[in-house]
């Protein structure tokens, strides 16, 4: 999977204008908009290239975007554990557990475990008091604060 980093995004447009606009490229597993930029999660990293040399500089809702790798790290979110991961479960099925208890910035499953950032630090808090020990396909999951803030 290829984060790609969107900066520049009108007001105006939704989540699903800019799906649909790097769709065109390849299969996109998550799009997410924050304020005046977003992310898309590219499955294959072929097409995330085209879609970055396509789509840098593209008028979208009258802004011109800026469409790169992402780089950097989720900033001023709370970064949440979730270990014990069963085998096959995705990023989307994680990110639809947490969902109901905020808006969920970012995931992103590494081998059996995965880590969660949620916008509010009250919701991530009840989200693992709530999940914690809870179980996904039948498997206990684990949920914690995240012991590394910053960075995976």
């Amino acid at each position: 999977m290829v984060k790609i980093f969107v900066g520049n995004v009108a007001s105006a447009t939704t989540e699903d204008e800019l799906r649909a606009l790097f769709e065109k490229y390849g299969a996109v597993s998550d799009c997410d908009i924050l304020k005046n930029y977003g992310f898309v999660h590219m499955d294959e990293e072929e097409a995330a290239q085209k879609a970055v040399s396509a789509l840098h500089k593209h008028e979208v809702n009258g802004s011109r975007i800026t469409v790169e790798y992402a780089t950097t790290k989720v900033r001023n979110a709370t970064k949440i554990y979730v270990g014990n991961v069963p085998e096959g479960v995705t990023a989307a099925k994680i990110k639809e557990l947490f969902q109901p208890f905020g808006k969920v910035v970012e995931c992103d499953i590494v081998k059996n475990y995965a880590f969660v950032h949620m916008q509010r630090e009250s919701e991530a808090l009840e989200a693992i008091s709530k999940l914690n020990h809870s179980k996904l396909e039948g498997q206990k999951v684990f949920v914690s604060l995240s012991l590394y803030p910053t960075g995976n």
